[in-house]
């Protein structure tokens, strides 16, 4: 029998073979999920191992296409994946899958996985020794990092215009951290981007169509992912609504969707007056599949540890670098501490090393996570504590809970510059503020 393993870590992927060479099974490999679809089509396997969170074309993806392929009707689809999430399991299964393994695995529980799929006998004896645990060395590069751009001088401004996560929090308790979900405002130089579109997105919305009087906005608009407090303000963003202006939306596909579909399913009839092709400007939406240049401004990414598909970003250039982690749970504090934890979370700090400005979501006291584990959030203590590892210079603490009032918020942001001075490499810790413009 034939095996391909679909996977972008080295290491796990010369694991899964190892323990399939040693069950009979004749293995290839692919790196990334375009040349999985690719050797798939042409090697006609009779079990792929697939990975969910790839560089370019994610694993959900590439379960719905080799779905769609005749000539591998029969094959057998096992996602192997170190995120947990019951609706990343919900997901995979209806993109196709026919089952779900978490690393990190031993040899045990793929070739129980596998003789449950394709009632495989013979081979090794599962919980032999050889190679009953994953080791995982750490330190690979982020994935679709992209290369640093060339330094050069310019305004490079941060505008806070949403900052609170899960639901808006209004009200005279919230007034200096703000009661707007998530949106961020970047201008690099002239290049403006937007990161997410929480109902923060409303008010930009009015004052980017107070400054330009009528010119063009050429815009472009960043989305993690399209969980409520991202979208919100989605429909209610004014500029869409002008002819002359040329917006485009960035993101990866969806579960089971364009990312195009995702906005037009908000906008339907059933949750709002408007439908999407009621927006009258020159409306782009282009589903990510590795780095891409604006100007004279660098974007990567990366994926998050977070319920559904959430990715991060970092921007480069005029100079200065940027990087936006909107919703993740730290791998070690969800995933417990083992070598893919360890190796995931190398990857994190090697994408954000160095940047001039970190935001990242910090949400949860310790004691609030205690109650809310897996529910795809970080805490105050591991986000500092991550921007001390990765060397950054700055970093604004945001996704702010919407049970935590300005009193609450002080307190918390007093602690975790406490814990940014102790770290002793000059780190600038705060809390982000709606309104608030920094100048890098």
């Amino acid at each position: 029998m034939k095996a391909l393993v679909v996977e972008d870590d080295a290491a796990i992927a010369d694991f899964a073979e190892m323990i399939l060479v040693e069950q009979g099974f004749t293995v290839e490999k692919a790196g990334d999920g375009k040349q999985g679809v690719e050797k798939a089509l042409s090697f006609h396997p009779d079990l792929i191992l697939l990975d969910l969170m790839m560089p370019g074309m994610h694993g959900l993806q590439v379960c719905e296409l080799l779905r769609k392929e005749a000539s591998l009707k029969g094959v057998r689809i096992l996602i192997c994946s170190s995120k947990s999430y019951a609706s990343d399991i919900e997901e995979a299964m209806a993109a196709g899958a026919d089952e779900y393994l978490t690393k990190p695995y031993g040899a045990k529980d793929l070739v129980k996985k596998v003789r449950t799929l394709l009632a495989v006998s013979g081979g090794v004896e599962p919980g032999a020794p050889a190679a009953d645990s994953l080791t995982v060395p750490t330190g690979s590069q982020a994935e679709s990092k992209a290369a640093a751009p060339e330094r050069g001088a310019g305004p490079v401004t941060v505008h806070f215009w949403g900052t609170r996560g899960s639901s808006p929090a209004p009200g005279p308790d919230t007034v200096r951290y703000g009661g707007n979900t998530a949106c961020t405002e970047l201008r690099f130089g002239d290049l403006l981007i937007i990161l997410d579109c929480g109902t923060g997105l409303r008010p930009l919305g009015a004052k980017l169509a107070a400054e330009f009087q009528g010119r063009l906005i050429d815009g472009h608009i960043f989305v993690g992912h399209t969980h409520w407090d991202h979208i919100q303000g989605f429909p209610f963003f004014y500029p869409f609504y002008l002819k002359q202006n040329r917006l485009s939306v960035y993101s990866v596909r969806g579960a089971g969707k364009s990312l195009e579909r995702v906005f037009r399913g908000q906008m339907a009839a059933d949750y709002f007056p408007v439908p999407l092709e009621s927006l009258a400007c020159d409306l782009r939406f282009i589903e990510l599949e590795g780095p891409l240049t604006l100007g004279p401004v660098q974007v990567s990414y990366m994926y998050l540890n977070h319920p559904g598909l959430a990715i991060g970003f970092r921007f480069e250039g005029l100079g200065r670098s940027i990087c936006y982690l909107s919703d993740h749970e730290g791998y070690v504090l969800f995933g417990g501490d083992n070598e893919v934890s360890r190796k995931s979370e190398a990857k994190l700090l090697e994408f954000v090393r160095g940047c001039d400005l970190l935001i990242c979501e910090a949400q949860y006291t310790d004691e609030e996570y205690t109650y809310k584990k897996g529910w795809g959030h970080s805490t105050y203590r591991d986000v500092v504590q991550r921007a001390l590892d990765a060397g950054v210079k700055r970093l604004s603490l945001f996704h702010h809970d919407p049970t935590h009032d300005d009193a609450m918020m002080e307190r918390l942001e007093a602690e975790c510059r406490e814990q940014a001075r102790r770290g002793g490499n000059g780190l600038l810790c705060s809390a982000a503020r709606e309104g608030e413009t920094l100048s890098l």
